[in-house]
């Protein structure tokens, strides 16, 4: 035969797919190529030539024998194709050094979304279940990352039988975001089978993008490395200080002398008797008992405590020797029933790790997660009290899950006035113990549902994922009307996508809107306005004077009838549509005087997560270092809370009480922090202000302001600074809903709050 060759592989290479490599040569004439044809069992499938430089082959003067032709779709549906390679002069198949059965892997994925400027979706290998796929992802022909499906998806566990760990998220990097169109390929790594969704284009302006994002392309760029290595050095990056064991014993060494202090104080108010607890409560450290015990013995021994107050101890958990004298000086002050303590976990190594710092005394917060724990003193009466209503309603299976039924009774029960944090580490779990009480397991919504039902609040506990407890609250059965407020000044392009989104998903019954025209002058916002006048429950209020946020509002409340009213910023936009039923579910509860939204920036950050008071000396908006859909330092990002404010981008709240408090200061705040002063007021008022992550709306903010601000905007802004420092002393505002043991920098729930170095006049 003049003709000899050899199939010698069918491989996948990076970036081509599926190849067929090999070599032929005719002996009759050597300097020729060879003519080949590709074939399968139904017939041919294309020609070429083996023209190709192969090592070892020198038969032709420029050695080019070889061949390697890429496999075309029909042979990449997953099911078995025999495959040969023909010579073309006589029909003869080269030999072939494996199967010529070519049965490729069933791969199956989708593009599901883009969102927050991140794909998302799914992918999964059907011959191999158990692992997760990676995918290569192509931006304008461009390789940019390799990114593994490994997020759970529990639609596709029970599907293949597997651990689900099929899904993939994706964000976009930052040199997308230029307002031109972009090609974004995504395919099985060294396969060119595309997922389905694969090609799409994508457009995204400049200006919707944070410095986070920012920071991944930064990071890929000084450190020569891959996006997906940058993405993944990004996700920690923000968290690293407090996750770092080293920094965290560092940090402990200023925080025992906290505690030395706090000591000191208490021992002085004692009449320094030398430690001595005369007059002080008893407490009495009960450790708990292992898996199994029995619930009757151990309730019994429980309910016969004589100490004023008992503390439950976790197997190999262990109090700090501070724990008990600074827990008896508050429960003998008048009325307190419960003490709370920060925690931590003892290392492998025997040091200290996994902080949780928390908030002060919040009902909404622990209903929706106990974040107390058993770190906790409780007084005879509120424990007694907790044992007659577990007894009464639970069956608990073992001691240890009474013990903690009684616990998250005794927390969950107590009026707020009588709880008092410690905002100090004092209670170290042992090495691989559970962090909290039992969280979101069934029996736990049923005990908040009791709870609420106790006190008559008209609301239903429901589990919200598998750690935390969704609490919704019930609107009266005809809901009162709201009135939107939305001040704007020409920008007609987000006027319109505002309202274009408030009018078509808001899904609350009873809302009329009032647009404050602040003396637009483009001849298309002028039209716009003009025609949304003559849409019903639109209105438009003309304020032609110059920019005073709070002067306008104040002037429109009072004008208005409705008993609630909504301010909404001109850069937002509606992505939940049940968020004005989620805020005003809040707002009508009479204890709340103003309720505030999850807001976050177009590309999924928060934007606000509620208001910060004393960041900076001043104020700002926190948990914006998470995305939207990150749980938070210890799910701060996930619950509803108490804040001390928030934003007036989005807010709810009462008339009345809007009116009683004379509104906004017009005068000190006419363009910032005349939010977090109204809800100052209305604290100082008794009412209580609410942040809640389940009323969801895109803010793009400023985006109406100028990003170069003149001499004379700067020295107002701190002029209003220095009011809010007069009025507040924001200076030293310890932020009673936030730890004072978590930063105070520019993003929240981060670092540890490091001690500030004295001055050299202290130091003197």
């Amino acid at each position: 035969m003049a003709v000899q060759g050899k199939v010698e592989a069918v491989e996948r290479l990076p970036g081509i797919g599926w190849v067929a490599r090999g070599w032929a040569v005719d002996l009759e004439a050597p300097n020729e190529p060879v003519r080949l044809a590709l074939a399968f069992e139904k017939g041919m499938l294309g020609e070429f030539k083996a023209d190709l430089l192969h090592s070892g082959l020198a038969v032709a003067e420029d050695g080019r024998h070889g061949f390697a032709v890429k496999l075309p779709g029909e042979l990449l549906d997953g099911r078995p194709h025999l495959i040969r390679i023909l010579v073309r002069k006589d029909g003869t198949a080269l030999a072939h050094d494996g199967e010529e059965i070519f049965f490729p892997q069933q791969l199956h994925g989708q593009i599901e979304s883009l969102e927050h400027a991140a794909l998302r979706g799914w992918a999964f290998n059907e011959l191999a279940p158990d692992r997760s796929c990676l995918l290569d992802i192509e931006i304008d022909g461009r390789h940019v990352a390799m990114v593994p499906c490994d997020q759970p998806r529990s639609d596709l566990a029970g599907f293949l039988a597997s651990d689900g760990r099929h899904g993939f998220r994706f964000p976009l990097p930052a040199s997308v975001f230029d307002d031109r169109p972009h090609r974004v390929v995504i395919r099985f790594a060294n396969t060119d089978r595309q997922l389905i969704g694969s090609p799409l284009e994508v457009r995204f302006p400049r200006g919707v993008l944070t410095a986070r994002r920012r920071r991944l392309d930064q990071l890929a760029v000084e450190r020569g490395i891959a996006l997906e290595e940058g993405l993944n050095a990004l996700a920690v990056e923000p968290l690293r200080l407090i996750a770092d064991p080293a920094t965290y014993s560092a940090w402990l060494e200023h925080h025992e002398e906290a505690i030395e202090t706090a000591l000191a104080s208490v021992g002085a108010q004692s009449g320094g008797r030398g430690g001595g607890h005369l007059g002080r409560p008893t407490v009495e450290v009960v450790p708990l008992p292992g898996p199994g015990a029995e619930v009757k013995e151990f309730a019994a021994s429980m309910a016969g405590i004589p100490a004023d107050a008992v503390v439950l101890l976790e197997p190999g958990a262990r109090l700090h020797p501070a724990f008990l004298p600074l827990v008896q000086a508050a429960l003998a002050e008048d009325g307190i029933g419960l003490v709370y303590s920060d925690e931590d976990s003892q290392g492998a190594d025997g040091g200290r790790v996994q902080p949780h710092f928390k908030p002060g005394w919040d009902p909404d917060r622990y209903q929706a997660f106990p974040y107390v724990g058993f770190a906790c003193a409780i007084a005879r009466d509120c424990l007694r009290r907790a044992i007659a209503l577990v007894t009464e309603a639970e069956r608990p299976v073992d001691a240890r899950a009474w013990a903690q039924a009684v616990v998250d009774t005794a927390l969950l029960s107590a009026a707020p006035e009588r709880v008092r944090q410690l905002p100090f580490v004092l209670y170290h779990r042992g090495p691989g113990s559970v962090e909290h009480l039992s969280r979101a397991v069934p029996e736990r919504a049923t005990r908040v549902q009791a709870h609420l039902d106790r006190i008559g609040a008209p609301a239903d506990a429901e589990l919200d994922g598998p750690e935390r407890v969704r609490v919704r609250w019930r609107l009266p059965a005809s809901p009162p009307p709201v009135t939107l407020i939305v001040p704007t000044r020409d920008r007609v392009d987000l006027l319109k996508a505002c309202l274009e989104s408030v009018l078509s998903k808001t899904t609350y019954p009873r809302y009329d809107i009032v647009i404050i025209d602040n003396d637009s002058r483009e001849p298309e916002t002028l039209s716009y306005l003009e025609s949304l006048a003559r849409r019903p429950g639109v209105w438009v209020r003309r304020w032609p004077q110059p920019f005073n946020y709070a002067a306008m509002h104040n002037a429109v409340i009072e004008e208005i009838s409705s008993p609630y009213v909504a301010l909404l910023n001109n850069d937002v936009e509606v992505i939940a549509p049940e968020w004005l039923e989620e805020m005003m579910g809040h707002a009508v509860r009479p204890e709340v005087g103003a309720v505030g939204a999850k807001l976050l920036y177009p590309d999924g950050m928060i934007q606000h997560g509620g208001v910060l008071v004393g960041q900076h000396g001043a104020a700002d908006a926190a948990q914006r270092a998470f995305s939207g859909d990150e749980e938070g330092y210890f799910h701060s990002a996930m619950l509803v809370q108490t804040v001390s404010a928030v934003t007036a981008a989005c807010l709810v709240c009462r008339r009345d009480d809007y009116l009683a408090i004379g509104g906004m200061d017009a005068e000190c705040f006419s363009v910032a922090f005349n939010d977090v002063d109204l809800c100052l007021k209305l604290q100082a008022r008794g009412r209580r202000i609410l942040w809640t992550p389940h009323a969801l709306l895109y803010h793009r903010e400023s985006a109406t302001r100028q990003t170069g601000r003149s001499p004379e905007a700067l020295a107002h802004e701190q002029r209003e600074v220095a009011h809010l420092r007069s009025k507040w002393g924001t200076e030293t505002f310890a932020d009673p809903f936030y730890s004072l043991n978590l930063t105070r920098g520019l993003q929240t729930h981060v670092d540890f709050n490091w001690p500030q170095p004295s001055s050299a006049s202290d130091q003197g």
